[in-house]
């Protein structure tokens, strides 16, 4: 018989791999491809977890609580902001794994947290590196755009025309400018995407 302790640790256990499964679930919704089977995967792991701690407690399953309030944050920045963020603190969750020295956990859950932790760190580390590559395209796209369309203006300036045309060489200027640097950095960003694609093991 277990102890009141044991009960509800274990209890505590399944009311987290219930809600990370369901976390997982959202995370895939709003996915596709292999970023989505992947997410999936975790969430039927994270499945079969809850499975086999509700199997443990048997007749003390008691109610569906309430999971941990990091968790329940979690879930919160899923709905709302995504998995750049999300994946982020999942990877410091799923590292803080409570089974390695827990002996009432199988050694196969203590392994499968582990996988998770690895899987999680690679998924949030491909966000961030998208993040960054349409970040820095905006960040020198729209200095270019400034420095290049100011020397326009100036020069156009400087030879004596009407406001009138200077300012329809600043509109033209700008206009010709966006559509430049956006085929100009969607190109590169593309580039990078598929080299990134082409690197990644399979």
């Amino acid at each position: 018989m277990p102890t009141r302790a044991q009960i509800n640790r274990w209890r505590r256990y399944l009311a987290n791999e219930r809600a990370e499964a369901a976390l997982y679930r959202e995370l895939a919704r709003k996915k596709h491809g292999e970023e989505r089977e992947i997410l999936l995967a975790l969430a039927d792991s994270e499945a079969r977890h809850e499975a086999f701690w509700r199997e443990k407690l048997g007749e003390y399953v008691g109610f569906p609580r309430q999971p941990d309030l990091n968790t329940r944050f979690m879930g919160f920045m899923a709905r709302r902001f995504g998995s750049v963020f999300t994946l982020a603190l999942m990877q410091t969750a799923e590292s803080r794994n409570p089974y390695v020295k827990d002996e009432d956990a199988s050694s196969q859950i203590a392994a499968d947290e582990r996988i998770h932790a690895e899987v999680v760190r690679g998924l949030a580390a491909r966000g961030r590196e998208r993040m960054s590559g349409s970040f820095r395209a905006a960040v020198f796209g729209a200095n270019d755009g400034l420095v290049s369309n100011l020397a326009l203006v100036v020069g156009i300036m400087g030879s004596g025309v009407s406001s009138n045309l200077i300012l329809l060489t600043g509109v033209s200027g700008l206009l010709a400018g966006a559509l430049s640097m956006a085929a100009g950095e969607y190109v590169s960003v593309s580039s990078q995407k598929e080299l990134l694609e082409a690197s990644t093991p399979h």
